[in-house]
């Protein structure tokens, strides 16, 4: 798999970022953990998986005896999940408008980056590159 270059700008272009990563997944995870994407309501990735699904944590599935909800529950449905795929993970960062409201995913092209658009992605979701 090639690098794939991320940038990232606020609307009033003062905060800017750059990052490289081998890998959506990778990249995903860098982003986290500089706080760039983020919720405090939920886990990001996990909150992508149940919408894959048409689930929510208020599902009654996902609730104990009583009513509320039951987070062992939420995780052991998650578990049983495939991870989600490059395409997914593109669209997840792409979507996470906090920090980077302006967003750009590049690749390495013969002479130059080259963006990197819906048809990377194979049939199953797996970046071509």
């Amino acid at each position: 798999m090639s690098t794939i270059y991320w940038s990232g700008k606020s609307t009033n272009g003062i905060w800017k970022r750059k990052y490289k990563a081998n890998s959506f997944y990778e990249l995903f995870n860098l982003l986290m953990n500089e706080e760039i994407i983020d919720s405090y309501d939920y886990d990001v990735y996990e909150h992508t998986i149940l919408e894959k699904y048409n689930k929510t944590e208020r599902d009654i599935e996902f609730q104990n005896e009583d009513g509320d909800v039951d987070y062992e529950k939420i995780q052991k449905f998650i578990d049983s999940k495939p991870d989600l795929t490059d395409e997914e993970l593109w669209l997840l960062i792409s979507e996470q408008k906090g920090n980077a409201y302006y967003q750009n995913f590049e690749r390495e092209g013969e002479d130059e980056r080259i963006e990197i658009e819906c048809d990377d992605f194979d049939e199953n979701g797996k970046y071509k590159y």
